[in-house]
């Protein structure tokens, strides 16, 4: 019986990603952590993505084959060269396309109805059609996505509300499933006793902190978080952390002079290695969230493995993440101050803390790998059965 449970290396799975390791970022995170996972329990791994400047056209990283494909620019869009050709040698058991109105997934749908692997996608939400919704967004995800989707054998949503927007456009529930992002818990492993030193370099006055870790984004709204604090009273600070895109709405020269202009204690920073990201989370007491979107939001989960109380604005998982008792899920930037009012008494950061320590084993990249490859054996059946 075909099992991703007790694989051989006869047994190949390819994963396509927009962007990946060396490159930041939650999906990237993600699909490096599930790609892993997989080579460690024996499955023939690779992940087909981009060609950035530095990176080899192919390596092996961590058991896991890395095919980058380089591309080409016209009129301002980039076109992959030999994206499909590559995928065709791979000749995957599970093809699992991952990512929305990006290159990898846009460029496999006219060529999808010409293969017959099992094909799982997974699209971390629908950025363009929540905070655009011009013409063409709405053609693309209400008329163009759910056609295309008929070709794929199941499609994991991370949220309800991801489920929701696809059956409402006329995707078949029945291949949906709703599979959560994760986390390594590895990373988290261990204590971190430098919070004083990061404390006293951040230099605040005010006696608690709150940290956000993203961009500086329309989307992240990071205007809001400041607007939230401000309203404390000097009670709370905040660090920002992320990458900038300057010009935009909400970049990070924009919301320097509003927190100056409100009197706000905040730290903003570019993008930082990732143990002092961790480090900047430890010495925390909340993670802050502002965004008017989420596809997940996994800054969220980032915080209930630290074991620090949450804040986030009703978008994305916040509701369900909330729902476990590891933090705050609110609707405008009055209920963000008065949840940060709560978190100043600390009977209350460590019980929502530990509450999120407990759960957030149930959203490790160990548990989504297990959920997959059960996934993969259902999208494998679906592929055998007649059309």
């Amino acid at each position: 019986m075909f099992s991703f449970r007790r694989a051989t290396t006869r047994v190949r799975l390819v994963l396509a990603c927009h962007s990946y390791y060396p490159a930041v970022g939650g999906v990237e995170r993600l699909v490096q952590g599930v790609a892993e996972q997989f080579a460690r329990r024996g499955v023939d791994t690779s992940v087909v993505t981009r060609r950035d400047a530095g990176t080899a056209p192919s390596e092996r990283v961590n058991g896991v084959n890395v095919i980058r494909i380089p591309m080409t620019r016209v009129a301002g869009f980039h076109f992959p060269r030999g994206y499909v050709r590559t995928l065709r040698e791979l000749n995957p058991d599970v093809f699992h396309l991952v990512g929305n109105r990006v290159w990898c997934v846009d460029f496999y749908f006219p060529f999808a109805w010409n293969v017959r692997w099992p094909l799982v996608m997974t699209g971390h939400g629908f950025y363009q059609y929540e905070m655009h919704r011009r013409a063409w967004d709405r053609w693309y995800f209400e008329r163009y996505l759910p056609r295309c989707l008929r070709r794929v054998d199941v499609y994991t949503a991370d949220t309800v509300h991801e489920r929701d927007q696809l059956i409402g456009w006329g995707v078949d529930p029945s291949r949906i499933e709703i599979l959560p992002a994760a986390v390594s818990l590895d990373e988290f492993a261990g204590s971190r006793n430098n919070a004083r030193e990061i404390r006293s370099r951040w230099g605040f006055k005010a006696a608690h902190v709150a940290v956000y870790v993203g961009g500086f984004y329309d989307n992240k709204r990071v205007d809001r978080l400041v607007r939230a604090v401000a309203a404390t009273g000097g009670t709370w600070a905040l660090v920002a952390i992320g990458r900038d895109l300057p010009g935009g709405a909400h970049d990070r020269a924009s919301v320097a002079r509003l927190a100056a202009e409100l009197g706000a204690e905040v730290a903003l920073s570019d993008v930082l290695p990732r143990a002092e990201v961790l480090d900047a989370l430890a010495a925390a007491d909340a993670v802050a969230l502002g965004s008017s979107y989420e596809g997940f939001g996994i800054l969220l989960l980032e915080a209930m493995a630290m074991g620090r109380p949450f804040v986030a604005f009703r978008t994305g998982a916040a509701p369900e993440l909330a729902a476990t008792g590891s933090g705050f899920c609110v609707d405008s930037i009055e209920e963000f101050t008065a949840a940060l009012g709560k978190l100043t008494d600390p009977a209350t950061r460590t019980a929502l803390g530990t509450r999120g320590r407990e759960v957030v084993p149930a959203y490790s990249v160990e548990e989504l790998v297990n959920r997959l490859s059960r996934t993969y054996e259902r999208a494998v059946e679906h592929a055998r059965a007649p059309r």
